[in-house]
């Protein structure tokens, strides 16, 4: 009878941190309010690259493109993840490296961090090195 009690006990254990560690990794890889599709205002933050033409989809998945909308040419795409503290915070981004061309105003390598700000709803910006790209939700 000991023995049945022991067996229960430690199956109630390994239920019960199996069901913390779920709980523990739920929920998106990106901050909720990035997930989406988003469209790219006319110019970066230094005010001399024209970023009119990117568009920009964030998956729940954590799957992003960020493209040329006109051309349909990719710019980067790949998985970012990111912590979500709120309306400000770093994503991680592990880009495909095969027509890898980011925004001439980024310097980034197809492994990079981008910090994000959430504005609003319907706005969000995404930087590197103190320049910005601004996002309008679709």
């Amino acid at each position: 009878m000991t023995r049945s009690i022991i067996t229960v006990l430690a199956a109630i254990a390994v239920v019960t941190v199996a069901i913390l560690g779920l709980t523990a990794c739920g929920g998106p890889p990106v901050p909720e309010k990035l997930i989406g599709e988003w469209k790219c205002q006319e110019m970066a933050s230094d005010q001399v690259t024209d970023t009119s033409f990117y568009a920009l989809r964030i998956e729940e998945s954590g799957e992003f493109s960020l493209y040329d909308e006109a051309a349909g040419n990719p710019g980067m795409s790949g998985t970012m993840k990111g912590d979500d503290t709120g309306k400000i915070g770093i994503l991680e981004l592990t880009c495909d490296k095969a027509d890898f061309d980011p925004p001439s105003c980024w310097i980034v390598n197809s492994e990079c961090r981008l910090r994000y700000k959430i504005l609003d709803d319907d706005t969000i910006r995404l930087g590197f090195s103190g320049v910005w790209l601004t996002f309008d939700k679709r």
